[in-house]
C-alpha cells in the first residue's frame, strides 16, 4: 500500500508543478500521452463546485470562424469555454483547469483560465481561450470545421494533494467529457437552472429503530446537516387519519450554539396515501460550534410526543477543521456465511463480474472495500463516523437508493467497509443483473468512487455488476 501510495502521490506531484507552470491564457500541447491518464484518486463532481456554462467556437464581428497559427505553422480553430467554480475549494490552494483534445488526437492538452466577472453567489468565474491542438483550420477564411471533427473538452478543480475533480453536473457529461461538433453548431450551452449556485458540503445524522445514532461525515459549521429518522420511534400517532388519508406529522427542531438559532422541518410526507420517511436538511450557521436537535409527532386527535433523550435533547459538536478527502479505494473482496452476517469469516477476492445462482443468494454474502483518507484512516485514533461510505446500485438499469456502508474494521492503514446482499428484498423480482460500485467522501462534496479497476475516465468509474444465474 505505502507503494501504490507514493505513486499515486508522484503522479498528482507532477500535474500539479506541470500545470503550475503555464501562465498564459492560451494552452500549450503536451507531447507526454501519459501525463493525463486517469489517477485512482481522480473523481466526479455532482455538487457544483465546477460547472461548464458555455463554449464554443469563437467567431468574429462577422460571424466569421477565428483562428490561430502556432509556433510550427500549424492554424487552429479558436475556442473559447466559461467555467464558474466554488470559491471554497479555491481557498485551500486548489486551481481550476480545463481539458481537451480533438477526436483524432490521444493526447489531452491543458490549459488555464482567466478570472472574469459574472458567477453566481459562493462563485467565482473564470474564461479559457483555447486554440493549439483543438481541430486544424480548413482552407478559407470563412470555412467551418469540417462535420467529422470534434473537440473533447471537461473541466476540472486540481486539489494541493494531487487530486483532480471533474465537472459531471450537466447532463451533457454523463460521458467521459462534453463534446463539441457540427451537431450543436459548435457551441455548448448549460441552463441558467443548473447549479444556481455552489453546492455545499453535508453530513449526516441517523437516529435509528434500536435507538441508536449513527454518525455519517462530519457536520461542520457552514455546511448541511441531513437527519434521518425512523418513524418507528414515534409511533404513537400513527392511526391519525381524516377522509381515509393519514394524519400525523413529524418533526426536527434544532438549535444552533452560541447563537441560539432555532428550525425545524417535517420528517414524513404523504407519497401514494401513506407515510414515508424523508430526510431533513438544515443549513449550519458559519458561527456554531455545536447544535441540539430533538424530535415530535403530532397527528389530529392525538396529543404531541417527543423524542428528546428525556429532555436534554440529543447534543453533538461541529467540527471547523476540514478533514482531508478520500484518495483510494479498492482491494475488494467477497464474504460468505451459512448463518447470519454477523459471523462471516470467509473471504475471497472478489472478480469484477461475479454470477450467484438463485440458491447462493439465500445464504449471507456480504461485498467489502477499503478507502485510504491520510490523516484520518492512518491516525492511530478510529474515526469511521468520519467518511460517508455508501453503495450505488441498479436493478437490471433501474436505479436504487443509495445505501449506507457498514463499518468493517481496519486493515492497515485503511479503512474496510461492507454492503449486505439483499437476498430477501431480491428474491421478490425476477432479475438479471445488477450494476454497482462504492463512494466514499468526508464532507458530501467531494465523492471518490470505486467500481472496475481499470476503468476511470476523467473522474467517472464504471461499475461492477452481479448476475443471476437460473437454475433449471
Amino acid at each position: 500500500m505505502r507503494l501504490i501510495l507514493a505513486k499515486k502521490l508522484l503522479a498528482g506531484l507532477w500535474m500539479t508543478v506541470l500545470t503550475s507552470s503555464v501562465t498564459s491564457s492560451f494552452a500549450a500541447a503536451d507531447a507526454r500521452a501519459d501525463t493525463f491518464k486517469s489517477l485512482d484518486s481522480d473523481s466526479a463532481d455532482h455538487s457544483c463546485q465546477i460547472v461548464l456554462r458555455q463554449a464554443e467556437l469563437k467567431r468574429d464581428s462577422n460571424g466569421q470562424p477565428q483562428t490561430e497559427t502556432d509556433a510550427s505553422g500549424v492554424t487552429w480553430y479558436v475556442f473559447e469555454s466559461t467555467v464558474d467554480v466554488a470559491i471554497a475549494p479555491l481557498s485551500t490552494g486548489t486551481s481550476v483547469y480545463l481539458l481537451y483534445r480533438n477526436s483524432e488526437d490521444p493526447l489531452w492538452h491543458v490549459a488555464p483560465g482567466l478570472t472574469i466577472e459574472g458567477a453566481p453567489k459562493g462563485m467565482q468565474r473564470l474564461s479559457f481561450r483555447i486554440h493549439e491542438g483543438t481541430l486544424p483550420a480548413a482552407s478559407g477564411p470563412s470555412a467551418l470545421p469540417s462535420s467529422s471533427k470534434k473537440l473533447h473538452i471537461i473541466p476540472f478543480l486540481q486539489t494541493a494533494d494531487g487530486r483532480r475533480i471533474f465537472d459531471h453536473n450537466s447532463s451533457l457529461s454523463t460521458s467521459d467529457s462534453l463534446v463539441i461538433d457540427s451537431s450543436n453548431k459548435w457551441s455548448i450551452n448549460t441552463p441558467p437552472t443548473l447549479c444556481p449556485s455552489a453546492g455545499r458540503g453535508s453530513g449526516t445524522l441517523r437516529f435509528l429503530g434500536n435507538w441508536t445514532m449513527d454518525q455519517r461525515g462530519l457536520p461542520q459549521p457552514g455546511h448541511s446537516l441531513v437527519v434521518e429518522y425512523d418513524l418507528a420511534r414515534l409511533p404513537q400517532c400513527h392511526s391519525s387519519s381524516y377522509n381515509g388519508l393519514p394524519a400525523w406529522q413529524t418533526d426536527a427542531s434544532i438549535r444552533f450554539f452560541p447563537n441560539g438559532e432555532e428550525y425545524s422541518a417535517s420528517l414524513n410526507s404523504l407519497q401514494n396515501g401513506k407515510m414515508v420517511a424523508t430526510p431533513a436538511r438544515f443549513e449550519i450557521p458559519a458561527e456554531a460550534t455545536h447544535a441540539q436537535v430533538w424530535f415530535k409527532t403530532r397527528g389530529r386527535n392525538c396529543e404531541a410526543v417527543w423524542d428528546s433523550n428525556y429532555g436534554r435533547n440529543y447534543e453533538f459538536s461541529l467540527r471547523a477543521d476540514v478533514a482531508s478527502s478520500p484518495s483510494w479505494a479498492g482491494q475488494w473482496r467477497l464474504g460468505r456465511s451459512t448463518g447470519q452476517c454477523q459471523s462471516v469469516s470467509q473471504f475471497d477476492s472478489l472478480p469484477e463480474e461475479v454470477t450467484f445462482s438463485e440458491g447462493e443468494l439465500k445464504s449471507c454474502k456480504v461485498i467489502e472495500a477499503e478507502v485510504l483518507v491520510p490523516g484520518l484512516t492512518t491516525a492511530v485514533e478510529t474515526s469511521p463516523e468520519a467518511i460517508q461510505a455508501q453503495v450505488r446500485w441498479s436493478l437490471d438499469g433501474v436505479t436504487q437508493q443509495p445505501v449506507w456502508l457498514t463499518f468493517a474494521g481496519r486493515s492497515g492503514q485503511n479503512f474496510r467497509y461492507r454492503w449486505t446482499i439483499p437476498s430477501e428484498f431480491l428474491s421478490k423480482y425476477s432479475w438479471r443483473k445488477i450494476e454497482y460500485s462504492f463512494q466514499f467522501s468526508t464532507d458530501g462534496l467531494f465523492w471518490l468512487a470505486a467500481g472496475r479497476s481499470n476503468n476511470r475516465q476523467n473522474g467517472t468509474v464504471h461499475p461492477r455488476t452481479i448476475e443471476y444465474r437460473a437454475v433449471p
